[in-house]
């Protein structure tokens, strides 16, 4: 199995750009015509997170997201496994490497934030390609947790597990003046997350971004590797999160009122099919019930 697995791969990381996100714009297409869970979550999340938009814009995101989704999920093995060459061309970007080097040489260290949106597995890598990095990931069964970590890992970042033997690491990483990658817009483990609003809904939502800010002062930015039209390439963007990121108190509110304010700018490249708010306060109605009960 793990061979097989590999060998596909290996296999799809070098289909040319093009024909991966054509691929992906065919079952982008049928996960919007068929009945299914992807669709039925990503019009849910639209109608409740951004209700602003008419009903003509809310399907369009929602169609062109499943699109995004399904060309991150066929681009991933592209950069773990496919040629450094190509890789590093669209890791290449001057201003955004410059930005990157001026951070460092605050010698504060940096978090970064790299939020299910665009290509994030590649801003990661952009992150890695310019210092020492470690990141936070959540292990996964089989085979596929150490073809993930060799990926991830192919241009120099360091994984960790969401333990808290990785959380130590990432401080002495931020100790040693060094980067560390975060997914803020992810469901934490019971225990070790607080509500706080997202899109006036409350989200279960990490506290380790604030409490690593403000334990070690490094300043917390976004990476966001915007995914272009006609398989151009990345436009990446770096993006300071607000400073009341570290604020005891606050961080959290902070922290997903930023995220909110970056996925507003790219609402089509972000994966509205995860189920973000299955955990919800005591008492409060569970955020699904209603989307669960029409299946």
């Amino acid at each position: 199995m793990s061979f097989a697995l590999r060998a596909l791969l290996n296999f799809s990381g070098r289909l040319p750009l093009r024909l991966l996100h054509a691929l992906a714009a065919g079952l982008g297409a049928l996960l919007w015509r068929l009945p299914n869970k992807p669709r039925r979550l990503t019009l849910w999340h639209l109608e409740r997170c951004l209700p602003e938009l008419d009903e003509a814009t809310r399907q369009r995101v929602a169609r062109e997201s499943l699109t995004h989704m399904m060309q991150a999920v066929l681009e991933a093995p592209t950069f773990w496994f496919g040629g450094e060459r190509r890789l590093r061309a669209w890791l290449t970007d001057a201003q955004a490497a410059q930005q990157l080097q001026a951070l460092l040489a605050q010698q504060h260290g940096v978090i970064w934030l790299c939020p299910h949106l665009g290509a994030w597995e590649l801003a990661g890598l952009f992150c890695s390609a310019n210092g020492p990095m470690s990141s936070l990931y959540k292990p996964q069964k089989g085979a596929l947790d150490a073809l993930m970590r060799e990926g991830r890992e192919r241009l120099g970042a360091q994984l960790v597990p969401t333990s808290a033997g990785g959380v130590k690491a990432l401080l002495a990483a931020l100790k040693r003046r060094e980067m560390i990658g975060i997914l803020p817009d992810h469901d934490p483990p019971p225990g070790s997350g607080v509500f706080a609003p997202l899109f006036g809904h409350a989200a279960h939502t990490t506290e380790l971004v604030s409490k690593l800010a403000a334990r070690s002062g490094a300043p917390v930015w976004f990476c966001i590797a915007e995914r272009l039209p006609r398989a151009a390439g990345y436009r990446l963007h770096l993006l300071p999160a607000p400073a009341a990121v570290s604020d005891p108190e606050q961080g959290v509110a902070a922290l997903n009122a930023a995220v909110e304010d970056v996925i507003r700018r790219w609402p089509q490249q972000y994966w509205w099919a995860y189920r973000r708010y299955r955990r919800q306060p005591a008492g409060a109605e569970p955020f699904y019930r209603q989307l669960d009960a029409r299946n």
